[in-house]
């Protein structure tokens, strides 16, 4: 059965790190896969380099909307699939999933499925264009098999903007590698000093992309305001995108003293998440944020804001705290809280990890997908 998948650009966050697990982990002697994605990105060369998966570069696909480029990249994408005969294809990502479900329906593909890592449209955009990519989703949908999404709470949004009818949508969790989060990874104290930390101090991580929808500089203010009021603590944070600059500016502006490590991009999440005591997150949208699975399953509390699945993760007053978007001041108030409290801090610590169960494996996803695969064909 030929399977293509489509992603916008090969990133390390949430939808791209899903996406490479499923391209690795589904049978290659019952599917003939392959995925079309941007050729830049931290990811690329992995997406590239997959065993028994066929990879295509589309040199057209850009994150922000350019016509002329989109328009490329739909007749690029197209003429991929009337050289193949799939059975299915996959989209992953709202740009991808616009052009690459056109894409699909014009070349006559059999079975077109997406898969929401948070829909394209969010309260933070201005009215008319929220419009537009409502209306593009339900248009899009209308030809879709199945959407599939990562979290309850995008299945309501899509009820609740009539996207497509309630037999549309499944529910299928991230899926990680619980055996590498839910074990020790390595050496802790080399691992604190691999990040210029050099005391025994608790340590405050986030984890994400630095771009808008995260926003990073409220975690930086929340820094700021537990620091002046327990000045020995570490803050991380592990990522880059397109503020990292304001980011960095921001943080020069700041008597942190040496307190906070601006760590980039890392790979080595897994062996990190050991040494943090706590971690946090600001957004102001989201879909299903891979990080606090991850985070959780390592047994670290989490400080996060209310949005998309995040109240399907953290169970506020025991496994964390969620609080408003926008909210710093409450998310340094609830991490004081925590780090005042040894008691409270190892108690959550606990409820943490085994809040993350077997539901959120890496086979359990590949066989619900695989699953749906089947039934739909």
């Amino acid at each position: 059965m030929r399977v293509c998948h489509v992603i916008t650009k090969p990133e390390l966050g949430g939808a791209q790190l899903s996406t490479l697990n499923i391209l690795s982990g589904l049978p290659k002697d019952k599917y003939k896969i392959s995925v079309i994605t941007s050729p830049k990105g931290l990811l690329a060369s992995e997406f590239g380099n997959i065993d028994g998966v066929k990879f295509y570069a589309c040199q057209f696909f850009l994150r922000n909307i350019n016509p002329l480029y989109d328009i490329f990249a739909l007749i690029h994408i197209y003429l991929i699939y009337r050289s193949y005969n799939y059975k299915i294809v996959h989209t992953h990502s709202s740009k991808a999933g616009i052009i690459g479900r056109w894409a699909a329906w014009l070349a006559r593909v059999p079975v077109i499925i997406h898969t929401v890592h948070g829909w394209s449209f969010n309260d933070y955009q201005p009215f008319i264009l929220r419009k537009f990519f409502i209306s593009l989703e339900r248009i899009t949908a209308n030809f879709t098999a199945k959407v599939i999404c990562v979290s309850k709470k995008d299945i309501e949004a899509g009820l609740k903007y009539k996207i497509a009818p309630e037999d549309k949508f499944v529910l299928i969790n991230y899926g990680i590698p619980l055996e590498k989060f839910k074990r020790p990874a390595g050496d802790r104290w080399q691992k604190r000093k691999e990040l210029g930390i050099s005391n025994n101090d608790p340590v405050v991580a986030m984890i994400s992309c630095l771009k808008r929808q995260k926003s990073p500089i409220d975690y930086i203010k929340a820094s700021m305001k537990i620091y002046e009021n327990i000045p020995n603590v570490n803050f991380l944070l592990i990522g880059d995108g397109i503020l990292k600059k304001r980011c960095q500016k921001a943080l020069s502006l700041l008597p942190l003293n040496g307190r906070f490590i601006f760590a980039g991009w890392r790979r080595d999440v897994s062996e990190i998440l050991d040494i943090v005591d706590i971690v946090v997150l600001t957004s102001k949208w989201e879909g299903m944020p891979i990080a606090l699975i991850e985070a959780l399953a390592k047994g670290c509390p989490v400080v996060a804001t209310n949005v998309g699945g995040v109240a399907d993760l953290v169970k506020d007053g025991r496994t964390g705290y969620i609080v408003a978007a926008g909210a710093y001041e409450e998310v340094a108030e609830r991490v004081l809280a925590m780090l005042r409290q040894n008691s409270l801090l190892s108690r959550m610590k606990r409820e943490a990890s085994l809040s993350i169960d077997n539901s959120f494996s890496l086979e359990i996803m590949l066989k619900k997908i695989e699953f749906l695969y089947d039934n739909i064909i």
